[in-house]
């Protein structure tokens, strides 16, 4: 009989995190293919080029094949990928390296399933059974990206309809994530730290999720220390690398910890957000996140105090609650010392967006695990308290 019973945790995937890694890049790369098609986007081969010629180097004198495919678009969609999957299919490849932005990595998450099954990119939304198991894939993130170097899911674009649809599956987890924090190096500062405060929502809401447990809120809770320990030196001394390790490993426990408790409100109308504007995904979520920290405040106090202590704040002598609002003004405080807009109206978009924004966000999967239910309109009034 088989059994519905799940792992509290799961995690497949090897982890590489150190700098100058990439400098390893081709004994890493040996143990999973010898074929291999490296995506990135036209933007990242621009940002990141230099890494990718040494990435190719390292593959050549391991007698490893390489293409680098860069004709993936920003934003990224379901057409692109299918474009993407018929070139990947006629080269042999595998094994797929996912390197740069989010949309890189995302790209290349659908490509790992599209390279081996017929189907289109907008098929998977729908949620069919794959006859074949994914082509083996590998994160190189250039960035912290709020987990998703590691997460077992993406978002991409809907061709038809243009709005983010999320695609969750444990065969998802890369093989492994490969993390050279000197590579963030070559990204720009403020998106460093806009995608850090992504990864703050990320570990803050698996704290809280209905789902949370004692391994999952280990790695939350050390993520958030790390970032309250870290962002204000990234953000005085950008070309430091040794805050960018810890906030590129943080950016992966997050990615951890939200494989099992898959919640992020933050992130459902951030992703809204982004289908129905120009805003993008790491500024979206640093504006929603004070927001859905005060709305699940009384539900999860408990939860709250955790955080504040992690976050340094002194909770000696007060009541619960007051102790878990310091929670909520610890990242208001972080968010507005490193000079990131915390205004929806810095971004020019209209309140009479809000309740398409709110119908969309409803549909994310990772809305369900809230210790506190959310609907269309509470998401609208959170949104106009961010405006």
């Amino acid at each position: 009989m088989k059994s519905d019973i799940r792992p509290d945790f799961h995690l497949p995937s090897q982890i590489y995190i150190r700098p100058d890694v990439t400098k390893d890049m081709g004994n890493i790369i040996s143990r999973f293919g010898s074929r291999v098609i490296l995506v990135t986007t036209s933007n990242d081969l621009e940002t990141y080029g230099s890494v990718i010629e040494l990435i190719a180097r390292q593959l050549k004198d391991a007698d490893i094949g390489c293409i680098v495919y860069d004709q993936i678009p920003i934003p990224t969609n379901t057409e692109d990928v299918d474009i993407a999957a018929a070139y990947i299919k006629k080269t042999n490849s595998n094994l797929i390296i996912g390197f740069g932005g989010i949309e890189s990595i995302n790209a290349a998450k659908a490509l790992s399933i599209l390279a081996t099954n017929y189907f289109f990119c907008h098929d998977l939304f729908s949620g069919p059974t794959l006859a074949r198991d994914p082509m083996t894939f590998i994160t190189v993130p250039g960035s912290p990206m709020f987990g998703f170097e590691i997460a077992p899911l993406f978002y991409l674009e809907e061709i038809h309809d243009l709005s983010k649809k999320i695609y969750h599956n444990n065969i998802l987890y890369p093989a492994a994530t490969i993390v050279d924090p000197l590579i963030t190096l070559l990204c720009q500062d403020e998106k460093i730290l806009k995608s850090t405060i992504g990864t703050l929502a990320i570990a803050a809401e698996s704290v809280i999720s209905k789902k949370n447990n004692d391994i999952v809120n280990t790695y939350a809770l050390k993520s958030i220390d790390m970032i309250f320990r870290n962002v204000p030196i990234a953000y005085r001394e950008p070309q430091n690398g040794t805050p960018r390790t810890f906030l590129s490993t943080s950016s992966v426990m997050s990615g951890i910890a939200f494989a099992v408790s898959f919640l992020s409100i933050t992130l459902g109308i951030s992703l809204a957000l982004v289908s129905k504007t120009g805003i993008d995904i790491e500024s979206a979520m640093s504006i929603i996140l004070p927001h859905i920290m005060e709305f699940n405040l009384t539900s999860s106090p408990g939860k709250y105090v955790q955080m504040s202590k992690v976050m340094g704040e002194d909770v000696k002598d007060i009541t619960v609650i007051e102790a878990a609002i310091k929670a909520v003004e610890g990242i208001r405080k972080l968010a507005a010392d490193i000079d990131i807009p915390l205004r929806l109206s810095n971004y020019d978009i209209p309140k009479a967006v809000f309740k398409e924004v709110a119908d969309l966000a409803v549909t994310y999967p990772f809305i369900e695990n809230t210790p506190r239910e959310v609907n269309t309109s509470e998401i609208e009034t959170i949104l106009t308290a961010a405006f």
